[in-house]
């Protein structure tokens, strides 16, 4: 997992004896937050597996519309994950699965300093 200041600080800057999270925002909306997963492994028969996504705080314009964030403009910026967030990017190889590949690419950029 690798993320940005904007998702967990490596500092205490308000002073409460906690790494910061969203630090100068109410909330994770419109703080321009992101993070990444990426998972491997082995299957039962041997086969390998991975999994990679991105995730980023939708801005705080952004519309949320039957499971997926949409920004002000009407751009699908992805499917909604922990309130606040928006899965923009999803990648897949598992044999067992059958998954090969990207599963999900948002319409909206998918940099992360776009949001």
């Amino acid at each position: 997992m690798k993320w940005n200041d904007a998702w967990i600080s490596n500092v205490d800057a308000d002073g409460d004896g906690k790494l910061d999270r969203h630090y100068g925002f109410d909330s994770y909306v419109g703080s321009g937050a992101w993070e990444t997963n990426h998972m491997w492994g082995v299957n039962p028969d041997g086969s390998v597996w991975n999994y990679y996504c991105k995730i980023v705080a939708v801005p705080s314009d952004a519309v949320l519309d039957d499971g997926v964030w949409y920004s002000a403009d009407g751009v699908e910026i992805g499917p909604v994950i922990w309130g606040q967030f928006a899965t923009i990017f999803e990648v897949s190889n598992d044999p067992v699965t059958g998954d090969h590949g990207v599963l999900y690419n948002a319409p909206a950029p998918t940099g992360f300093g776009w949001y």
